[in-house]
């Protein structure tokens, strides 16, 4: 009896996550009209097997936001989030570098503190 109990209680922990707690996640911050329009490279994988629109609303400039956004990466400034998961515990930076403030193509991003891994 105790595992029928169990098993209604993983189905149902599965059913919530799947019709509540997963489809929020996926539009997390974003705003209805964002969800619907075409963005840059939509046109790239025309039918995704995975997509996820997110967003925050930053009261800034466009320009004072880059200046954040240009300086990510790993022995960079880092990513701006939980550093002990995403950035091996080195804080992630809470002023401009202007070392970072410079951006080109062909630049290598690190994603990981071992530099392997990245983006160009």
């Amino acid at each position: 009896m105790v595992a029928l109990y169990i098993l209604f209680g993983l189905i149902l922990l599965l059913l919530v996550y799947a019709f509540i707690l997963r489809p929020w996640h996926l539009k997390w911050g974003a705003f209805d009209n964002e969800l619907t329009i075409n963005y840059p490279g939509d046109t790239i994988v025309p039918k995704p097997d995975f997509n996820a629109i997110r967003g925050i609303t930053i009261e800034a400039m466009p320009s004072e936001i880059w200046k954040w956004i240009v300086q990510i990466g790993s022995k960079r400034a880092g990513w701006y989030s939980i550093d002990w998961i995403d950035n091996s515990g080195i804080p992630s930076s809470e002023e401009i570098i202007p070392e970072f403030q410079e951006i080109s193509v062909g630049q290598f991003i690190p994603f990981t503190p071992d530099q392997k891994n990245g983006m160009w």
